[in-house]
């Protein structure tokens, strides 16, 4: 099949064009405009590049025009974007796609969602997708992709394109060229000098192993059907014990309450605020603190699905963010990175000289031999 990807430079992107490659598909990748192609994606193999904005409907119809089918991840992942602009990236741009795919003779599409549509739980039990997001805490991303999956629908309906569902949970590991709010959990215990954690927890899953169970989706998933792709469900206290464990930073001393963890979000913001970064957490996303985001994929493992363990996963986590960025110096130099952690990425060469040209050194002037003293 010949595959169009949006998001193809995004994180679940990425592995989205390497499994299709590797299944035999040909693949184009649908990226904003201005926005080159990087290298990591040029060398997993041939693929074809157009440009169009989610907002922009004729373009998106030059873009897709002569594919078979549309893998679409792009979307925004924030828990701090405006309502508005997630609402015209997840929900309207979502439309925009499968109206330009069906238009352009796609007959099939796989559509990312989350797993958050699937709501969460006050007790340790795992939810399917026959569950819904209900009266729960729901920050403006998860009601944007509840939105997103229900415009999908509708668009199916419409124009006959045979549209699935993937809900992906907490996706962890690299590439990735800008800090999402997933990798992002390993990152905040990694700076929390207080080694804290909190009651509650989440499912984490590889970033490989969902690009390849959208590909499984796009070949065997049944349409108008949703499809959670999960790994294992962790209490929080036992992922950041991974964290710790892996990274060799210490194992998590305390649990904090979920107001506690809504007080340091707002002090993050705060201090976000006043240095002009990104905030590392949210109260928005505070509040989801308490619950357990606990997921079966039950539904895509009898197609072919499968994901690896937490600890794996982590460790993947833990390989890209040694070297990024994000990561302060002072923190990076502290970590004591486990051997799952270094067997996580392959090594890639590069010369032995520092990115900035070395200042040459000085010569030495040239020392006179002394004089011999007169006797």
């Amino acid at each position: 099949m010949r595959v169009a990807v949006t998001g193809a430079t995004g994180l679940v992107g990425h592995h989205v064009v390497a499994a299709a490659l590797a299944a035999g598909h040909d693949v184009v990748a649908v990226t904003r405009l201005g926005r080159r192609l990087p290298d990591r994606l040029r060398s997993l193999g041939p693929v074809a590049t157009v440009a169009a904005e989610l907002t922009d409907p004729t373009a998106l119809a030059r873009a897709l025009d002569g594919v078979d089918a549309v893998v679409h991840t792009a979307a925004v992942y924030s828990y701090q974007s405006a309502t508005r602009e997630l609402t015209d990236v997840n929900v309207t741009g979502t439309r925009n796609v499968l109206e330009a795919a069906a238009a352009a003779g796609a007959t099939r599409a796989v559509v990312t969602s989350s797993a958050v549509t699937c709501g969460s739980s006050l007790q340790p039990q795992s939810r399917t997708e026959s569950d819904h997001l209900g009266s729960e805490p729901a920050p403006a991303y998860y009601t944007s992709k509840v939105l997103q999956e229900r415009e999908a629908l509708d668009v199916a309906a419409r124009t006959g394109i045979h549209v699935v569902l993937a809900l992906p949970t907490v996706v962890l590991g690299g590439p990735f060229d800008h800090l999402g709010p997933s990798n992002a959990i390993v990152l905040r215990y990694l700076l929390d000098p207080s080694r804290s954690t909190f009651p509650g927890g989440c499912n984490v899953v590889d970033a490989r192993d969902v690009g390849a169970g959208h590909v499984t989706l796009l070949e065997r998933g049944e349409p108008g059907e949703r499809y959670l792709l999960g790994g294992d469900d962790l209490p929080w206290r036992t992922l950041h014990g991974l964290v710790g464990e892996l990274a060799g930073v210490g194992q998590p001393l305390a649990e904090v309450p979920a107001g506690v963890a809504w007080l340091a979000a707002a002090a993050a913001e705060g201090w976000a605020r006043v240095t002009s970064t990104t905030p590392l957490s949210t109260r928005e996303e505070a509040t989801t603190v308490g619950r357990h985001y606990w997921y079966s994929s039950g539904r895509a493992h009898a197609l072919g699905y499968a994901a690896r363990p937490a600890r794996e996963t982590v460790a993947s986590s833990l390989a890209w963010l040694a070297i990024s960025p994000d990561l302060p110096r002072a923190v990076r130099e502290a970590l004591r990175l486990g051997p799952e952690v270094r067997a996580a990425r392959r090594l890639q060469p590069r010369p032995l000289v520092d990115e900035v040209s070395p200042r040459p050194r000085p010569r030495r002037p040239a020392r006179s031999r002394p004089r011999p003293s007169p006797r």
